[in-house]
């Protein structure tokens, strides 16, 4: 028979079995308690003699804790045994010499992510890899995988409401496209038959509008003076100050100027050379206000990056460090609805509307093609109405005008 439930610490609950023993005193069963999902959820650990103790069911809380908090990790017990169990069919499968979508992920990790991917897409793929796709279909054969099980893993970070999908849909096209590619690779390498095609085929690839906003010239204003206020009242580093006002006067990418070295900058030309962006080497026109905010950030001898690291300086500023830091300051300044990103749109717009040559934009926002420079392009909406308005008198003064048409003749063939 069993004795009633005890908190015996926050989070954990257990009783004691009146008629199990564990040594001299009676077993006891422990569960856990924590968030997941927004919702509480309370999950079986197991017996005293299973060797479960308080310490290690508190240990287990604060993992799970953790997972929910950074999205790393098994969330739930029950994903967590889901994946030991998935780890447990795979290995029965290889044991067979059976190849596993596991097996294949190890190939396209080494012959296609290390050789073609940046560390940051290295790391993002790998993140969706442990985290949804190993989970769900890594233990299961490369050639019995179908398109029930691909469309799982893309609808699975999908949120509805009211029948419509209100979050997620990045995160769901961007497993769309890492699975489409992996298996790709599974045809092209011969691991998978090319009759059977690829699982994901009949799959409509989840589309996000990655459109950004255009801030206005007052919201420009509001973010350079709440930029001025933090760097007096120092609530923020100095390199995220000084990495925020570049990216306002350059419309560089937050990932360029987070590389951004000491060597690549060209004073004496008034330029900046970047190796490695998404286009390729890259040269940029410099003005001064921008090499004054650069100079403004102290160098660190043997540390090669402008934009440094808050622990480890001989590091790269990370970009979700900077992007919290970011958050805040947007958020002092009163701004909604902004991005690091939504700076450079702003950028290559008012670039746009300032020279009629649009190489002259594309030379200092990077774009090698005018396709994607003009996906940045916002229409100026002070702008559209003024020539609304010109047309408008034009029309008028066209409708006042004489008929000066001459009337054609027949058969004289103009």
């Amino acid at each position: 028979m069993a004795g009633k439930w005890e908190t015996v610490a926050p989070g954990i609950r257990c009783r004691d079995h009146a008629e199990r023993k564990h040594g001299v005193k009676p077993d006891r069963y422990f569960t856990v308690r924590y968030m997941a999902g927004g919702k509480q959820v309370e999950e079986a650990l197991g017996w005293a003699s299973e060797g479960w103790t308080l310490k290690k069911a508190q240990a287990e809380r604060t993992k799970l804790e953790e997972a929910n908090r950074t999205g790393e990790g098994p969330a739930t017990l029950r994903e967590k045994r889901g994946r030991a169990e998935a780890q447990r069919q795979a290995e029965v499968l290889q044991a067979k010499g059976e190849k596993t979508v596991a097996d294949l992920w190890d190939r396209y990790a080494k012959e296609v992510i290390a050789v073609h991917n940046k560390p940051r897409t290295i790391e993002e793929k790998t993140r969706m890899w442990e985290n949804r796709v190993a989970p769900a279909i890594g233990h299961l054969k490369i050639k019995s995988v179908i398109e029930e099980h691909v469309g799982a893993v893309v609808r699975a970070p999908l949120r509805l409401a009211g029948g419509k999908v209100i979050g997620g849909k990045a995160e769901a096209g961007n497993l769309y496209r890492l699975l489409h590619h992996l298996f790709g690779k599974a045809l092209a390498w011969g691991l998978r038959p090319k009759e059977m095609g690829n699982p994901l085929e009949s799959i409509a690839e989840p589309k996000v509008d990655r459109r950004e906003r255009l801030l206005t010239g007052g919201e420009i204003g509001a973010l350079l003076r709440a930029l001025d206020r933090t760097a007096t009242e120092k609530t923020e580093q100095p390199q995220i100050v000084a990495i925020v006002r570049a990216a306002i006067l350059t419309g560089a990418r937050i990932s360029e100027l987070l590389s951004l070295e000491w060597d690549h900058v060209r004073a004496e030309e008034m330029e900046f050379h970047l190796p490695d962006t998404k286009s390729g080497f890259s040269r940029r026109p410099m003005s001064a206000e921008t090499l004054a905010v650069l100079r403004s950030v102290d160098r660190m001898p043997g540390v090669p990056y402008i934009f440094r690291a808050v622990d480890t300086p001989a590091e790269p500023l990370a970009y979700n460090t900077a992007e919290k830091a970011f958050r805040r300051i947007v958020a002092a300044a009163g701004i909604e609805r902004c991005s690091l990103h939504t700076i450079r749109h702003w950028f290559a717009t008012m670039t746009a509307n300032s020279v009629n040559n649009p190489r002259v934009g594309m030379a200092l926002t990077g774009h090698k093609s005018h396709a994607a420079y003009m996906n940045y392009l916002h229409g100026d909406k002070a702008q559209a109405q003024a020539l609304a308005g010109a047309m408008a008198a034009l029309a008028g003064r066209l409708g006042e005008a004489e008929t000066n048409v001459a009337p054609m003749r027949k058969g004289s063939g103009t």
